[in-house]
C-alpha cells in the first residue's frame, strides 16, 4: 500500500550551531576478502587464472590443468599430462608433447573461469613462461580468439634444456576482442614441461606501472574509497601466511584456499600495501590469527623497520625502500573470540608491540544480533560465544602495554534496512565500556554485509553509515564486497559495490552511497530530527568547520514520493540553489554489463527559496538524497 505524506506530516528539523561531534573520514570504505575473484579477475593486471598449473583436470580433458583447455590444429597428434617430478610449483606441472602430424597442439587460457582474456587492438602485453624441455625445442606463445580461429599476435621461443628456464615475451595484437584467449603452442614434434605462466596489460593498462588494473583503481578512487581492508573469510585458510606472499611473483608457493583448493599468492598482502599507497586509501591488511608471533614480528620490522634492519633490507630488496608506516592491522576473521583467541592474540600482540607499540591491532569478531545487556551473559553473537571473558583479558592486555585496540563487528545490510547486528553492536561498544576498566578501545565495523547489490542495499548501507554517524564512536566503516566479477559468483556472495568483467567497469547501487558519501563529507555532526508517517525517514545533517556549509542526508523507505518541511533554524545559505545528488530506484535494481547505468546518481540544482530558514521537498521513493546548501 503506496505511502503519502503531506509537508506538514513528514518534517526534518536541522540545528547547524549545535555541534554534536566530529565525523570520522574512513566511513566509506570497501573490503576486499576473495581473493580468487576480487584479485584474480579482478584487481590484479595478471590475465591468467590457473597460472601455476595446479588444478585438478576435468573429466572430459584428462592430463590438462583445470583452468586451462587444450587447443589443436589440423592433424597434429599429441599427449598431455600433468607433470610432478620436481614440478616448478606446488604438487604439479603441466607437460606437453606433440608427437606428429602437421598443425599445432597446445594449451589455451581464456581468463577466470574461461570468461574470456580482454584483448585492445594496437597496445603491448607482456609475459612470461617458466618452461622446461629434454631438449631444444621452439614453442609459440600468442594471443587468439576464444576459438582460435583468429591469431592476433604470436611470437616464437626457443626452450634451450632440461632445467627451468623464464622466457620473457611481449605481444601486439593487431585487432580487438573481448573475449580472446592466450595460447602456448607447439607446432613441430617436441616435448615441454610448462610452470608459470604470466601475462599482463603493458604501462598502458596497469595503475600506476604496478601489478593492477588501471581502470579497476581509477575506479575505485573516484567510488570514493576512503580506506580498503584485505581481509575477509580468505584468512581463515590454513595456509594463508605472509611470508609466502613476498619475493618474485612466480616462485611464491600457491596454497590450498578458503573457497578454491589452489590459490596463488601471486598477489599478496605486500602487493595490497603498495596499491594503497599509491591509491591514497588507508590500508587495514587482515592476518591469519594462527601466524607465529616471530612471523608477525617479522612483518612487523619488514613494514615499518628501518632499511638496516634484517627484515627492512629485505623490504629494500623487494623494491620499496621507505617504511610503509603501517598503523592499523587485523588478527582473524570472524573469529570465536574466547579463551583460545586470547591465547593466541596475547602471543601475537606482545611481538607486534614489542616491534612496534605505535600499531593498533583489530580484533577479528564477528556479529551480535541482539541487544547485549550483560557481558558476562548473553545470546544472539554469531560465533557463539555467550559472555565478553576473552575480550576483557585483550583489553586489560592492552592497557598494560598502554595500547588501544579495536574489535571488528559485522552487520548485515540486506536491505531495506539494516538487520539486528546494527543495534547489537552498538550495545556491544557499551558492552566493552562496562568491563574496559579504563583501557583504550574502539569498535569498528569491515564488513555491511548483504546477499544483494540492488537498491534496497544500498538503502541499508546509508541507514548503517549514518547510524554510525549519530553514534559517533566508530572510526572506521567498510562494506564488503569491494569488488564482483560480473557472473562469476561461485563462493556465495552478491555483495560487490564495483562489478568488472574483462573490459568494463561499473557501480552497483551500494557503491553510488560510498561515492555521494564521500564526495559530501563535511567534518561536524550537527543535531538533526526527522518525523513521517510510518518512520520512513531517516536524516543525518553535517557542516563545515566555518559553517558556511550544511550537508543534509535523508533516506526515503517510502514506496513513493514523501514532500518534506525542512528546517534549518537559522542557517542562511549565500547560494540561493542548492546542490542535490540523489540516488532513486526500484528496491531489486541493479546495473548490469548491458546497463551498467540503470541506476545512478542525479545531480542538480535546486532553488531552495529559503523563508526564515524554512523549505519545502519533495524526496522520490526508495531514494538516498543529499542536499548541500552553501
Amino acid at each position: 500500500m503506496a505511502i503519502c505524506c503531506p509537508a506538514q506530516d513528514a518534517r526534518i528539523e536541522v540545528w547547524p550551531n549545535q555541534i554534536l561531534h566530529r565525523l570520522s573520514p574512513l566511513l566509506t570504505g570497501a573490503c576486499l576478502e576473495d581473493v580468487n575473484h576480487e584479485v584474480y579477475g579482478g584487481l590484479y593486471s595478471q590475465l591468467l587464472y590457473g597460472e601455476s598449473f595446479q588444478e585438478k583436470p576435468q573429466p572430459s580433458k584428462p592430463g590438462v590443468s583445470g583452468m586451462w583447455r587444450s587447443l589443436r590444429r589440423g592433424d597434429a597428434r599429441g599427449e598431455f599430462w600433468l607433470e610432478t617430478n620436481a614440478p616448478f610449483l606446488g604438487q604439479q606441472s603441466q607437460g606437453l608433447a606433440l608427437v606428429g602430424g602437421q598443425g599445432e597442439l597446445g594449451l589455451g587460457n581464456e581468463g577466470l573461469n574461461h570468461w574470456g582474456v580482454n584483448l585492445v587492438k594496437g597496445q603491448p602485453y607482456q609475459g612470461y613462461l617458466w618452461v622446461r624441455a629434454p631438449r631444444p625445442t621452439p614453442l609459440y606463445v600468442a594471443l587468439e580468439s576464444g576459438d582460435g580461429g583468429a591469431v592476433y599476435a604470436e611470437r616464437r621461443l626457443l626452450v634451450k634444456d632440461q632445467d627451468w628456464q623464464r622466457l620473457d615475451f611481449n605481444l601486439m595484437p593487431d585487432r580487438a576482442d573481448r573475449a580472446g584467449r592466450f595460447a602456448v603452442k607447439l607446432k613441430q614434434p617436441g616435448s615441454i614441461a610448462l610452470g608459470h605462466a604470466f601475462v599482463q596489460p603493458g604501462k598502458w593498462g596497469r595503475f600506476k606501472d604496478l601489478p593492477d588494473r588501471r581502470d579497476v583503481a581509477e575506479a575505485l578512487r573516484d567510488q570514493g574509497i576512503t580506506v580498503l581492508r584485505y581481509g575477509g573469510s580468505m584468512v581463515n585458510a590454513a595456509e594463508y601466511r605472509w611470508k609466502k606472499m613476498i619475493g618474485p611473483r612466480d616462485r611464491r608457493p600457491p596454497y590450498h584456499g578458503t573457497w578454491h583448493d589452489h590459490t596463488s599468492n601471486g598477489w599478496g598482502i605486500l602487493d595490497f600495501l603498495n596499491f594503497c599507497e599509491a591509491a591514497g586509501f588507508l590500508p587495514i591488511p587482515d592476518f591469519n590469527v594462527n601466524e607465529s608471533a616471530g612471523d608477525m614480528a617479522d612483518f612487523i620490522e619488514y613494514a615499518n623497520g628501518s632499511p638496516e634492519s634484517p627484515w627492512g633490507r629485505k623490504r629494500v630488496a623487494d623494491g620499496h625502500p621507505r617504511p610503509y608506516q603501517l598503523g592499523h592491522l587485523e588478527l582473524g576473521n570472524e573469529e570465536r573470540v574466547d579463551e583460545n583467541y586470547w591465547q593466541k592474540f596475547k602471543l601475537l600482540a606482545e611481538a607486534i608491540w614489542a616491534k612496534d607499540p605505535q600499531i593498533i591491532l583489530v580484533v577479528g569478531d564477528f556479529a551480535y544480533t541482539r541487544r547485549i545487556i550483560d557481558p558476562a551473559q548473553f545470546t544472539g553473537a554469531d560465533s557463539g560465544i555467550t559472555n565478553l571473558a576473552a575480550h576483557q583479558k585483550i583489553l586489560r592486555l592492552a592497557k598494560e602495554h598502554g595500547r588501544e585496540v579495536w574489535f571488528d563487528v559485522h552487520v548485515g545490510t540486506e536491505g531495506p534496512r539494516p538487520d539486528g547486528s546494527l543495534d547489537g553492536g552498538l550495545s556491544f561498544i557499551d558492552a566493552l565500556g562496562s568491563i574496559a576498566d579504563g583501557a583504550r578501545y574502539r569498535v569498528v565495523v569491515f564488513e555491511l554485509n548483504a546477499n544483494n547489490h540492488s537498491q534496497r542495499r544500498a538503502l541499508a548501507n546509508a541507514l548503517a553509515i549514518s547510524a554510525f554517524e549519530r553514534d559517533g564512536r566508530v572510526p572506521v566503516v567498510t562494506s564488503a564486497n569491494c569488488l564482483q566479477p560480473d557472473g562469476q559468483n561461485d563462493n556465495g556472495w552478491d555483495q560487490g559495490l564495483l562489478f568488472l568483467n574483462p573490459s568494463q567497469v561499473w557501480l552497483q547501487p551500494p557503491g553510488y552511497v560510498c561515492k555521494l558519501c564521500a564526495r559530501n563529507y563535511e567534518p561536524l555532526l550537527v543535531k538533526s530530527t526527522a518525523q513521517s508517517f510510518g518512520n520512513t525517514l531517516d536524516a543525518t545533517a553535517a557542516r563545515s568547520e566555518d559553517g558556511k556549509t550544511l550537508v543534509l542526508k535523508v533516506v526515503n523507505l517510502a514506496d513513493t514520493t514523501i514532500t518534506v518541511a525542512i528546517n534549518l533554524n537559522g542557517f542562511a545559505p549565500r547560494r540561493t540553489f542548492a546542490q542535490v545528488e540523489e540516488l532513486a530506484a526500484p528496491l531489486n535494481a541493479v546495473n548490469t554489463a548491458d546497463a551498467p547505468q540503470r541506476v545512478v546518481s542525479k545531480s542538480r540544482q535546486w532553488r531552495h527559496e529559503l523563508r526564515d530558514s524554512q523549505a519545502s521537498y519533495s524526496f522520490p521513493p526508495d531514494s538516498f538524497s543529499i542536499l548541500r546548501f552553501e
